[in-house]
């Protein structure tokens, strides 16, 4: 269960990150074609990234003498990261259900209230969950394995950057 909420967030998130990287590219009125396409590469994109994460989980869990309790101590450490993004991603996604739902006018004043610090907080607290992770991890793989997690989830947006967005459309 845990794996499946991190796994939801970190592809939600780099979803996100598509998104935020294509803002300001455009100079077009009409723009939910573009946007909805640089969603998507950043969801491919932080797929991919987690692929080479579940790669090396899975090399971690095979090497394992015992999979079964390094498996609990990988879960044991995604859960203190949770403790610490699964409210944030809850205020996220409560900013996001607003905007869809609320008129124009408090819709916008939503997300300018909202998501305007809460993307500036977004790596802070990113690497404040992998830090307290490592830190409660039982031991060194799980530890390096929070860590390379947040290494990932940060690496998102500027590959997307790098990859289709260095020059504006």
């Amino acid at each position: 269960m845990v794996a499946a909420v991190l796994v939801a967030i970190a592809l939600v998130d780099a979803a996100l990150a598509g998104f935020r990287v294509a803002t300001g590219r455009n100079g077009r009125i009409r723009k939910r074609a573009f946007y909805r396409t640089a969603m998507r590469r950043g969801l491919v994109t932080g797929a991919a990234v987690l692929g080479g994460l579940a790669l090396v989980l899975g090399a971690v869990l095979v090497t394992a003498p015992d999979p079964g309790t390094r498996y609990a101590e990988l879960a044991r450490t995604g859960a203190a990261m949770l403790w610490i993004i699964g409210p944030f991603a809850a205020v996220v996604l409560l900013t996001l259900a607003g905007y869809a739902v609320l008129p124009q006018r408090p819709a916008t004043f939503l997300i300018l209230l909202g998501l305007g610090p809460l993307t500036l907080l977004r790596p802070w607290v990113t690497v404040a969950a992998g830090a307290t992770a490592a830190w409660t991890a039982p031991n060194a793989p799980a530890a390096a394995c929070a860590i390379l997690a947040v290494a990932g989830v940060l690496t998102v947006e500027p590959l997307v950057h790098r990859r289709w967005y260095r020059e504006p459309a």
